[in-house]
């Protein structure tokens, strides 16, 4: 019987053989839309393409999840911001809002907006 672990891994595994390198977030999905639509849409937009009615007054502007350089950044480095937030934005860390669980649930949503990393990445 195989295990919980190893099926994740295997899927992650044919994943990134046919769609290139790909990160599985730990969270859920489905309990990151309502926290997402919460905190990130204003800025982030509806699809997470950085085109939120706010977002799109920022300088820089709010990041657009559905572009390939997003696509390729770890999940860690993209945790790291939801939690403490990124330099020189308006991007503001979540960490006294947000739990680790709560935090992991958005990154997943993210990447279910974002789709598969583009192809010859």
């Amino acid at each position: 019987m195989i295990k919980r672990a190893q099926f994740i891994f295997l899927v992650g595994l044919a994943a990134g053989v046919l769609w290139g390198p790909v990160v599985l977030a730990a969270g859920d999905a489905e309990k990151g839309k309502p926290i997402y639509e919460k905190y990130c849409l204003l800025c982030h937009g509806p699809q997470g393409g950085g085109d939120g009615p706010q977002g799109k007054l920022m300088n820089p502007p709010a990041a657009n999840f559905r572009t390939a350089e997003s696509k390729k950044k770890p999940d860690a480095q993209l945790l790291k911001t939801i939690q403490d937030g990124h330099p020189k934005s308006a991007m503001t860390g979540w960490e006294n809002e947000l739990n680790m669980k709560d935090m992991n649930n958005v990154l997943s949503y993210i990447r279910q907006l974002a789709g598969p990393p583009d192809k010859g990445l």
